[in-house]
């Protein structure tokens, strides 16, 4: 049965200062909708927006949750179904969310969390936001080039860019490469640039292996030391590294930055550090598409769905980045 509050999204020229944002649930069997119910009820602010997934699962959510879900200024577009998996409706969401902004009915993303095993179930090989996100914007915008979409987590001016993203520890090698490296670390720049007003970033590098390959490893001389070299080059930032991971984190003090963003080479070396000082406040933001997105920095956690304890202060946070940066 179609939610009661779900309808098709009609928009008005001038009815707002600027066009809604796009929050997708994310995963109906995970905490997205009970961290979206949170959110609405206990912190939005009115603004204009669009809530895409399982509208009906949101509304019983809110029920067990004993929250009203707000009418004024919210749009709820409803993808789910009874006879849908739960990583099709999360995948749907999605692809609602950016043709909306492909065709200009919508702003920025805010997204949920997605679980890969049920992205999986439902036939999608797409290990994460991430990918899907870079495959839909290539295929509803127009570019010359195929987007690259890179993987930034954000808390205050503390920036972490991940080279590689999901990826298990023994492919990292294989998948860092010259191209894709200056590709991320140019993406990189250009955020730093239009989106924090920095005219010439400070960027610290860090290496793949202990010591920053001293002790062994080709990756820093193959591929970040050309790369490196090169961005420096072209004036346009200042690189620093390949660094020792290890050592480059002592004594750190998220007040007082060295540097406007740090460069993991894999997924686990740059977000222990990040989650450890930002933790429910982190952002993720995706860097390199034609539209704004943020998220949640955590996933689905289904061993908490359910009990009404989970979080939304990463939800808040990346809802606020997502207004900061359309703004900028």
């Amino acid at each position: 049965m179609r939610s009661t509050l779900a309808k098709t999204p009609t928009f008005e020229p001038g009815s707002a200062t600027r066009l809604p944002l796009c929050l997708t649930i994310g995963d109906p069997t995970g905490i997205g909708p009970e961290i979206a119910v949170k959110f609405l009820s206990d912190t939005f602010s009115g603004e204009s927006l669009i809530v895409i997934g399982d509208i009906a699962n949101l509304e019983k959510t809110a029920g067990w949750l004993k929250r009203e879900l707000p009418k004024h200024a919210i749009q709820y577009i409803d993808v789910g179904g009874e006879n849908k998996l739960p990583g099709r409706i999360a995948y749907e969401a999605i692809a609602e969310a950016v043709r909306l902004m492909a065709e200009g009915r919508a702003c920025a993303l805010v997204t949920g969390p997605i679980s890969k095993e049920n992205l999986f179930a439902a036939g999608f090989e797409y290990p994460g936001h991430t990918e899907i996100l870079e495959a839909l914007a290539n295929q509803h915008f127009s570019v010359a080039a195929p987007y690259q979409s890179d993987m930034l987590f954000v808390y205050n001016n503390f920036r972490m860019l991940l080279l590689t993203r999901h990826v298990a520890l023994n492919a990292v090698s294989h998948a860092l490469t010259q191209q894709g490296t200056r590709q991320s670390l140019e993406s990189l720049v250009d955020f730093l640039k239009t989106q924090a007003g920095i005219t010439k970033p400070r960027i610290a590098v860090m290496g793949v292996n202990p010591h920053a390959g001293e002790i062994g490893g080709t990756e820093e001389q193959i591929v970040l030391e050309p790369v490196i070299a090169a961005i420096n080059a072209s004036g346009k930032a200042e690189c620093v590294g390949p660094l020792a991971a290890d050592a480059l984190f002592r004594n750190f003090d998220v007040n007082r930055l060295s540097y406007d963003a740090y460069v993991a080479a894999y997924h686990d070396q740059g977000l222990i550090p990040f989650k450890m000082v930002a933790g429910y406040e982190a952002v993720n933001v995706t860097i390199g598409l034609p539209f704004v997105r943020t998220s949640v920095s955590h996933g689905t956690a289904p061993d908490i769905a359910g009990k009404g304890v989970a979080d939304p202060q990463s939800l808040a946070a990346a809802f606020e980045l997502a207004g900061r940066l359309v703004s900028a």
